[in-house]
C-alpha cells in the first residue's frame, strides 16, 4: 500500500432551505490509501450519500455546502478545485456509481452512446471515433453485456443489466478512486451476488480504490478491508473488516446492527431492532447523537461529545471506552 489517496478532515454538510437548516455531515475524518475498499454502513440519513456527493462536489447548488473541513485527493484538496479542473477529475480519476439506475440514466440516449460520452470527456490519448467506439464495446463486454445491445435504450433492459450500465459508464475511464452508492439495492438476490463479483474482479483487475455506501453488513464482509460505521452524520465507529466482525468492543449502535441480523444458527422469534430514531437533522446534536436510543447513556452522554477511543487502529467514539468510570457503570 502506498500513501493516503484520500483523507477527508472535519468534514461538515449543511443543506439550507426556506424553513430550516439540515445538519447532513457533522465533523467527519476518514483516510484510505490505494487499492483499499472502504465500507461505509448505516441508517437511512446517516450522511452517506452526501458524504460521496462532497467528495466530487456534486452537492445541489442552491441548497448544498460544505461549512468546514478539507476533502485532500492524492495531497491536494479538492475543495479548493475551481469547476473546470473538478470537471476533468469526475470520472477519470475518481468516478460513482449512483444509487438507483433507474434514474442514473439518460432515456433518450443509448447506453452505448452514454458510455461513448464519458469516454469522449476525458479522451486524453486523442483516440478516433472508432476507436472509441471499439472501447465502449470492451466497456460493455467488461460488465457482461453483449457489446451489440449498445444500440438499445435503458428501457430495454432489465433493473440488474441498467446497473451493470452504470458500473461500465463508472469504470470506462478506468478511476483512481471509485465511489458506489448502494450499487445492489435495487436488485434481487441472484443478481446481487453476480454484481458484487463483477466489482470485485474489476477492482482487482484495474486496481481501483472504492468506497461502497451500503446498509447490508453482508456485502461489507464480502468486499472490505475496512469499514466505517456512520449515524447521525459521523462516524462513530471505524476499523478493519477482523475490528468489526471480530472484536468483542463496539459502539452501541454497531452491537445494534448485529442485533438486527437474523442468525440461521439460531432459533429466535423476533429480529432485535434498535429502538428510536436518528436525532432529528435540523437540530444541533448536543453530547453523544446515539444517547437518545443507547441502552448504557448515562448523564454525561446528553450533555457531552465523547472522544474516540483508538486501539490499534479501531477507532469508537463512546465514553465506554473513552472513560474507565463509564466502562464500569455500563458492566
Amino acid at each position: 500500500m502506498s500513501e493516503k489517496l484520500l483523507e477527508i478532515k472535519n468534514l461538515h454538510v449543511m443543506y439550507h432551505t426556506d424553513l430550516e437548516d439540515v445538519y447532513a455531515v457533522n465533523g467527519v475524518n476518514l483516510s484510505m490509501k490505494t487499492g483499499e475498499t472502504l465500507g461505509l454502513v448505516g441508517e437511512t440519513g446517516a450522511g452517506k450519500t452526501t458524504l460521496a456527493l462532497s467528495i466530487l462536489r456534486l452537492l445541489p447548488d442552491r441548497t448544498g455546502r460544505i461549512t468546514e473541513g478539507e476533502i485532500l485527493y492524492n495531497g491536494e484538496n479538492l475543495l479548493e478545485k475551481d469547476k473546470h479542473t473538478m470537471a476533468t477529475i469526475r470520472g477519470k480519476e475518481i468516478s460513482m456509481i449512483f444509487q438507483d439506475p433507474m434514474t442514473a440514466l439518460n432515456p433518450t440516449q443509448t447506453v452505448g452512446q452514454q458510455i461513448y460520452e464519458a469516454l469522449m470527456l476525458h479522451n486524453n490519448a486523442n483516440l478516433s471515433k472508432k476507436e472509441l467506439w471499439e472501447r465502449v464495446d470492451s466497456c460493455l463486454e467488461m460488465v457482461g453485456i453483449p457489446a451489440a445491445r449498445r444500440k438499445e435504450y435503458p428501457h430495454q433492459f432489465s433493473g440488474g443489466m441498467k446497473q451493470r450500465v452504470v458500473i461500465a459508464i463508472a469504470l470506462c475511464c478506468e478511476p483512481k478512486l471509485l465511489l458506489a452508492d448502494e450499487p445492489t439495492t435495487a436488485l434481487d438476490v441472484t443478481i446481487q451476488a453476480q454484481v458484487l463479483m463483477m466489482m470485485k474482479n474489476l477492482r482487482d483487475r484495474l486496481g481501483t480504490s472504492m468506497i461502497l455506501i451500503t446498509h447490508d453488513l453482508g456485502v461489507v464482509a464480502q468486499v472490505c478491508d475496512n469499514v466505517g460505521v456512520m449515524y447521525a452524520g459521523e462516524v462513530i465507529e471505524y476499523g478493519t473488516l477482523q475490528d468489526i466482525f471480530k472484536s468483542d468492543k463496539h459502539h452501541p449502535y454497531t452491537e445494534g446492527l448485529f442485533g438486527s441480523i437474523p442468525k440461521l444458527d439460531e432459533e429466535t422469534e423476533r429480529l432485535a431492532p434498535i429502538d428510536g430514531l436518528m436525532p432529528d437533522p435540523t437540530q444541533k446534536i448536543v453530547g453523544c447523537s446515539f444517547a437518545p436510543r443507547c441502552p448504557y447513556a448515562m448523564d454525561r452522554c446528553h450533555t457531552e461529545k465523547p472522544g474516540s477511543c483508538n486501539d490499534n487502529g479501531h477507532q469508537i467514539k463512546c465514553f465506554r471506552y473513552t472513560d474507565e468510570t463509564a466502562m464500569e457503570v455500563s458492566s
